[in-house]
């Protein structure tokens, strides 16, 4: 215990000289002999706290711990990266991992394959929506968290790790040995035609693949016969900036200003400016975002809105312009918060956080009116909301599912009940089921008798969904959903979910505003090209 515990004080030690390192970088370094004092004497405080512990505890983990609770002094976005957290950065960076190629959800408490990516050694193996994974190289995965999961499956290129599949239909679990591979981690999850003319890229983070995806898939729309984008970037956390600096080169022209950041050394004061690289989208824009939309997704959609390219929809976005320079400290990372992001007209993206609960619940977000010091404007004059986040310039709430319909969703009764259907439609023939499939009202009969028998709906609430018209047509769609997942993929899984996404249908009545803003976009720079031209 003696030994395990002094490796550990070497570590809070090193952590400690080491964010004194960092501080040095932001001019804080302390020459007071009192403070470095107190430094070693609870670097001792903290080894004598770790002998009293019971060894089922791990000392590192409660370490670790404690240095999360230093940085929330700080402020909500500064944070510390254990080895495995700073691992998965780093591949989530990369926008690859080895393992075999999977989506995966808890669905009544057992890890369920939702689909196999297409192309990878699951998809090849013939894993199937609805298998249960029971077990990863002999281990129960009763008691693992997702997280838990994802750590046993991934790992070294060209490794095999045994899985133990439940089928529903089959008697007997599956033992199934897959060869992992690279997989990709495509940030643009979807991307199709909506109607004639408009085309939809949902991109769900900014990594280093992003410019490129987002650039191939407005090339391969563009053969479509797109004229027009929404571009979706709700619930997008954000991710790097290098990656919302080449998303947003593709819509503004070569030269414009995108970020600015302002911190408390000067080399924390950058300018960050269209590059004019890559495929441009030349044509009218609308953005989607909301509540989940933040820093890189408000790094762009800011970008486009103060230069006036684009028309934004949905709602008041997150908040979150806090600029977090990582450094490594062995195989662990310290992001600490450097400076603060801008939007082209001077907005401050960061949204107030003096109080922590209403930070996180986003209590305290942009309502409405801009604080009356804050004044911006757009490239073209008009008036734009100041005070944390993105307003956007058509706000339009989410719809709400009615309760009965949400707690089915919450209880996947949608995904069992897709599940149940296919349990005796061979997997060759899951295309054409898929596109054959039509929620009639027997199909309706026989989910209402599955709810029944797994008693997943209070009797009077299942009463008052029937007597819902909208409710009804909400479970009728999310029941078609889920068969469209598990037959044709996600992506018909989710053509289906748009037709009743009320900020999508916004973005498309609201489509000849944008309309305006492109050929006045159009005008505003064919000017200066001929003055250019004709000197």
């Amino acid at each position: 215990m003696h030994v395990r515990t002094r490796s550990i004080v070497l570590i809070v030690i090193g952590f400690l000289a080491s964010g004194a390192l960092a501080g040095s970088l932001f001019g804080q370094r302390t020459h007071n002999a009192d403070e470095q004092s107190i430094v070693m004497r609870s670097a001792r405080i903290v080894s004598t706290m770790l002998e009293w512990l019971p060894n089922k505890e791990k000392p590192s983990s409660l370490v670790y711990a404690g240095i999360d609770g230093m940085l929330e002094k700080l402020d909500p976005h500064s944070n510390f990266l254990d080895p495995a957290a700073f691992a998965k950065m780093k591949a989530r960076q990369r926008g690859s991992f080895f393992g075999v190629g999977i989506i995966i959800s808890m669905r009544g408490g057992k890890v369920t394959v939702l689909a196999p990516i297409a192309g990878t050694p699951a998809a090849k193996i013939g894993l199937r929506a609805g298998d249960v994974i029971s077990a990863i190289d002999g281990q129960s995965t009763a008691k693992m968290t997702l997280d838990d999961v994802l750590d046993h499956v991934r790992g070294p290129e060209g490794t095999v790790v045994k899985l133990t599949i439940v089928r529903p239909g089959l008697s007997q679990p599956l033992e199934v040995s897959i060869t992992r591979a690279r997989i990709p981690t495509n940030s643009v999850r979807f991307a199709f035609m909506l109607r004639p003319g408009v085309g939809y890229i949902r991109l769900t983070e900014f990594s280093a693949t992003s410019s490129r995806e987002v650039h191939q898939k407005i090339h391969e729309l563009e053969t479509q016969g797109m004229r027009s984008l929404i571009f979706d970037l709700r619930n997008n956390p954000g991710g790097s900036l290098d990656a919302a600096v080449g998303v947003s080169d593709t819509f503004l022209r070569k030269g414009q200003l995108i970020v600015f950041t302002r911190g408390r050394t000067k080399d924390s004061n950058m300018t960050f400016k269209a590059p004019g690289t890559g495929i441009h989208f030349n044509g009218p824009l609308v953005v989607l975002v909301n509540t989940g939309s933040a820093s890189a997704s408000e790094i762009v959609s800011g970008a486009i809105q103060d230069h006036d390219r684009g028309l934004l929809v949905g709602d008041v976005t997150w908040g979150k312009g806090l600029v977090q320079t990582v450094f490594t400290i062995r195989d662990t990372g310290l992001a600490l918060t450097t400076a603060r992001y801008y939007t082209p007209s001077g907005r401050c993206i960061q949204r107030d956080y003096h109080s922590y609960i209403e930070y996180i619940t986003h209590q305290n977000a942009n309502t409405g009116a801009a604080p009356a010091t804050a004044k911006y404007h757009t490239d073209d004059g008009r008036p734009v909301r100041g005070g944390g986040g993105i307003t956007p310039d058509i706000e339009v709430k989410a719809r709400q599912l009615d309760e009965g319909v949400a707690q089915l969703y919450g209880r996947s009764a949608f995904f069992q009940f897709a599940i149940e259907l296919l349990e005796n439609v061979p997997q060759a023939n899951y295309p054409q089921f898929g596109r054959a499939f039509a929620v009639t009202p027997g199909v309706l009969t026989r989910f209402w008798t599955f709810v029944e028998k797994k008693k997943l709906l209070d009797p009077d609430l299942q009463a008052k969904v029937k007597r819902n018209p909208e409710a009804m047509s909400d479970l009728r769609r999310a029941i078609k959903i889920e068969v469209l997942n598990s037959t044709l993929g996600l992506e018909a899984g989710y053509r289906e979910m748009v037709t009743g996404d009320n900020q999508i249908a916004a973005a498309l009545r609201h489509m000849p505003d944008a309309v305006k803003m492109w050929n006045a976009w159009q005008k505003r720079w064919a000017a200066p090209a001929k003055a250019a031209a004709s000197n």
